[in-house]
């Protein structure tokens, strides 16, 4: 059978879920497209998602109506949130199915920064339905890019039978977040009736616990419009690595990822505004960012990705707060994050990258001592302010290091 996937948290689902789903099974004659909730979004906080018992009945009732368009328990059935590793059980449990994953031009530009991108599209044709808040230059540009990179230029392409499939379509950038942060009376066209029905009866989304996080689609478009372009491909850059990393060190890569496009969310405050921000909301200024406020940035984005973006992930806000200076202890994806920054693939001029790339998905605290010991050395060396929790995170790393 020719198997259409389309995945998400769905909550809600809305009328471009149906309306996507409806394109793909008409363009492409598929035999059957699933709606397929989440079991746990990796990028979401899962305790502010509705509970699988509202969505599921919602996927339920979206679909009914229709035929060939249903709802599949597959991933929450089976404890799932990667994408790859859902298309891989359902090849190995049903070989004889044509898969074809279905995502939005809004999620495809980052989609090789997923779990395992080329699993998926190993399993799976890819089909990319462009919508209307998505520019043409962009998205073309972004499809050209995975043309070349996964069918072109490489290994897979010798046996790889599937293929991208893009769809042009009408749709519109409908979000379930603009409909969980909106009236419900506002969002009725937005929404299958008897979907609105259901939110309406059950009374969701009509208090703060909800998931009001933004998508990374959604961040990364805002940070495209308030950073530098420089700063802002660094951000993709240190992003990409330390989700490369976070799967090294056995890290959840979608937080490292997040964490990664967060880091610099402060970068284009002045100093200024730094502190005005610190001040404002009660965010402590040590004596060494008093001399130095731009070491702010990485305390103020913490603080923007939690009050502007709503991330919630303590793990996700610490990396973007101490990526910067570093600390003692980290916890990993904080070193990741530290680590990513400098090393990233546009660094040019810091010193010992090709030793330190070289050991970057190898021994993680190695990495942060001997960035630790160039950073200090370049401070020193630019008689420029030391912050003493990159001193004490200097002396922490060297002692654990010498203890392997």
């Amino acid at each position: 059978m020719k198997i259409g996937i389309l995945g998400g948290t769905f909550d809600p689902v809305h009328n471009t879920h149906i309306y996507m789903a409806k394109e793909v099974l008409k363009g492409l004659k598929l035999d059957k497209v699933y709606l397929m909730p989440s079991f746990c979004p990796p990028h979401k906080n899962s305790a502010k998602i509705t509970s699988e018992f509202h969505r599921v009945n919602m996927v339920k009732l979206a679909v009914e109506e229709f035929d060939n368009i249903e709802y599949s328990d597959f991933e929450i059935r089976n404890n799932l949130s990667y994408t790859a590793d859902t298309l891989t059980l359902w090849k190995e449990q049903y070989p004889e199915d044509e898969l074809y994953f279905i995502i939005g031009g809004d999620s495809v530009s980052g989609f090789e920064n997923w779990y395992h991108p080329e699993i998926i599209l190993e399993k799976a044709t890819l089909v990319v339905i462009r919508r209307n808040d998505v520019t043409l230059e962009t998205f073309e540009k972004t499809i050209k890019h995975l043309t070349i990179k996964y069918y072109l230029n490489s290994e897979m392409s010798s046996h790889n039978q599937n293929r991208l499939v893009v769809l042009d379509t009408d749709v519109s950038g409908i979000s379930s977040s603009f409909i969980r942060n909106h009236p419900l009376e506002k969002c009725k066209d937005l929404l299958p009736a008897k979907v609105y029905e259901y939110i309406h009866r059950n009374m969701l989304y009509m208090n703060e616990d909800v998931n009001m996080a933004w998508s990374v689609a959604e961040i990364k478009s805002d940070l495209q419009k308030v950073l530098k372009k420089s700063r802002y491909v660094h951000t993709l850059s240190v992003a990409g690595l330390a989700k490369d990393m976070a799967e090294a060190f056995d890290v959840n890569p979608n937080q490292a990822y997040l964490a990664g496009l967060l880091h610099d969310c402060a970068k284009h405050y002045s100093n200024e505004q730094l502190i005005e921000t610190c001040v404002k909301n009660d965010i402590m200024i040590s004596d060494y960012e008093k001399k130095a406020p731009y070491l702010l940035h990485g305390k103020v984005g913490a603080y923007i990705a939690e009050k502007k973006y709503n991330i919630e992930d303590e793990q996700v806000l610490n990396a973007v707060k101490w990526h910067t200076t570093g600390k003692s202890d980290m916890t990993k994806l904080e070193q990741i994050i530290f680590c990513a920054d400098y090393i990233e693939p546009g660094r040019t001029v810091q010193p010992n990258l090709s030793f330190l790339r070289k050991i970057s998905m190898k021994d993680l605290d190695l990495l942060t001592f001997h960035i630790l010991n160039d950073t200090l050395d370049y401070l020193q060396h630019k008689n420029q302010i030391i912050d003493s929790f990159t001193e004490e995170a200097f002396e922490f790393y060297k002692e654990k290091v010498g203890e392997k």
